[in-house]
């Protein structure tokens, strides 16, 4: 299914390495025997056992891998199996584009002239668009997994070309479809205990009536409704801690504000690469018109090639740990000593606080993942989409069992039915201090990918607020925190807070201050082993990619 010369670093020859001939592609000579002597006006001849053979054609043509773009008309209809649309979002994701293809943008949407493959934000972009493939930055350690430092994105919140900038790292994409359905799961939870506490202040009309906010384990602290003579309730959201006023829980993007996978590939591709989506262009003022990036490229990525980009993400595998990859026999098991220091560093893991957060498992209910779905109370659905296209259409989704159909290593099944997810995440937001604080808050992007809107005005998440990021994987995709600064582990847990930090309750406080303390006073030997814990939590792919 995956093809690794489609995305394998091609060979680089200099010009006195290769013959072009005009016939549209390179020949290379048969080897001379074993010991004759090439004439004065003989080329050099090529090793007949040399392993790479170069082929070009000397017309340029577009990089586009399908034979033509995705319809979602044929989605829907079931006409494209699984595995087939798994594999064509595989070649979409790693392609490397070119001109012919749109990717880069030579103005913004707005109109600001912009080199093709900026290198810093520009006035109207939020972000570069230097990348020509998804997979050019999702590269470790397997293909769709983290970046290294050198891919990390500047992000310009006032889209003003002015620092200050934010910087993001390269997150790995294993997991991502279990995490959409944990998010989705939790969503109906939360906006199930709201609906209560709204029935029950209807009953009582003039009572204020507070509901605690749990899913899945996590405390998202607590909404009061009051509902007058008439019905109508009006909540109280001052207790609400670590997701937006609508009670939605975005778990993507660092901040935490992101709703689906779907919307991810839209956001990446147009703003990463300067590949428009149709779906994204729709969404734009008139006056923009159907190129808006003014490259000459229209309709660069459509609905179904977005499609079949979110369910190569979705369908991707589940970061494991060190015990299950020996277990498969890529990887020879801990020895005794070893295994002795991960499962003491799993133990102080839990002692000095780091599971409060980083909540070792979760149970799944649900482990089919659905492409669109009216699933988490119908808040995962893009209504704009769905006006525009009508196949767009939740009763005719792509499904697949992320038991069963993702990529190997999956998720663990519950004898009880579901899943066990030991993603060590929450899905929620923390103030994370002074310390690791931005210049600006972000805004919370609905569904249908405009701002946020809660009593008339965008919800912004504070600059000092990020969402808990699963550590399932850390062990092989540093550097660490979202914007590169940690180059271990060990300084991404110091990085939790700091030396002389203000006094508990105080405004720049990290929430994770105690934990990072109680971290920093263990022993040397005490730290080594919850390093040591945390580098068993790995991603593996037996795949190539």
């Amino acid at each position: 299914m995956r093809g690794a010369s489609d995305r394998s670093p091609k060979p680089i020859f200099t010009l006195f390495a290769a013959a072009l001939f005009i016939a549209g592609s390179v020949a290379c000579q048969k080897a001379a025997p074993p010991g004759a002597a090439a004439s004065a006006n003989e080329k050099p001849a090529v090793a007949a056992h040399a392993k790479n053979q170069l082929t070009v054609d000397l017309v340029e043509k577009a990089a586009f891998p399908l034979p033509k773009h995705l319809e979602q008309k044929d989605i829907a209809a079931g006409t494209i199996p699984f595995a087939t649309l798994f594999d064509d979002g595989d070649k979409l994701f790693h392609t490397p584009y070119n001109g012919l293809d749109g990717v880069g943008m030579q103005h913004t949407p707005a109109g600001t002239p912009i080199h093709r493959f900026s290198v810093g934000p520009v006035a109207g972009s939020p972000v570069p668009v230097g990348a020509q493939s998804c997979g050019s930055c999702h590269n470790m350690p397997f293909g769709a997994g983290a970046g290294l430092a050198n891919t990390r994105v500047f992000f310009d919140p006032d889209q003003n070309g002015l620092p200050p900038f934010a910087a993001r790292d390269t997150i790995s994409l294993f997991g991502n479809g279990t995490i959409q359905l944990l998010a989705e799961e939790m969503t109906e939870k939360l906006l199930a205990a709201r609906d209560t506490a709204a029935q029950a202040a209807k009953a009582k009309p003039g009572t204020p009536v507070r509901q605690a906010l749990t899913a899945n384990g996590v405390d998202f602290g607590a909404i009061t409704a009051t509902a007058n003579a008439k019905g109508d309730v009006k909540y109280d959201i001052r207790e609400v801690r670590g997701v937006s006023p609508d009670l939605v829980v975005r778990p993507f993007a660092w901040k935490g504000s992101i709703t689906t996978l779907r919307n991810f590939s839209v956001a990446a591709a147009c703003f990463d690469m300067g590949m428009q989506a149709e779906e994204f262009v729709w969404r734009l003022p008139p006056k923009a018109g159907d190129d808006p990036d003014g490259d000459g490229v229209k309709r660069e990525l459509s609905v179904g090639d977005i499609t079949a980009m979110a369910i190569y993400n979705a369908a991707q595998e589940a970061p494991t740990d060190l015990a299950h990859v020996a277990e498969l026999g890529y990887a020879a098991a801990p020895d005794a000593t070893a295994k002795g220091m991960i499962d003491h560093g799993r133990q102080l893991f839990t002692q000095v606080g780091c599971a409060t957060c980083h909540v070792p498992e979760m149970r799944l209910a649900n482990t089919v993942f659905e492409e669109p779905t009216k699933r988490g109370a119908g808040q995962y659905l893009d209504t704009f989409l769905a006006g525009k296209d009508s196949n767009y259409d939740p009763a005719h989704p792509v499904r697949f069992d992320l038991l069963k159909d993702s990529q190997a290593p999956r998720i663990e099944a519950d004898p009880k039915g579901g899943a066990i997810v030991r993603l060590y995440g929450d899905l929620k937001r923390h103030d994370m201090g002074r310390q690791l604080a931005e210049a600006a808050p972000v805004a919370v992007l609905h569904v249908t990918l405009a701002p946020l809107q809660y009593e008339g005005k965008t919800v912004m998440i504070p600059a000092s607020e990020f969402l808990t990021p699963e550590l399932w994987g850390v062990g092989n995709t540093g550097p660490y925190l979202h914007d590169d600064r940690a180059g271990t582990i060990a300084e991404a847990i110091t990085l939790h807070g700091e030396d002389s930090p203000p006094g508990p309750g105080q405004p720049g406080r990290s929430e994770a201050q105690e934990a990072r303390d109680a971290y920093v006073k263990l022993p040397p030997d005490d730290q080594r082993a919850l390093v040591a814990f945390l580098k068993s939590l790995v991603n593996f792919s037996s795949e190539e990619k």
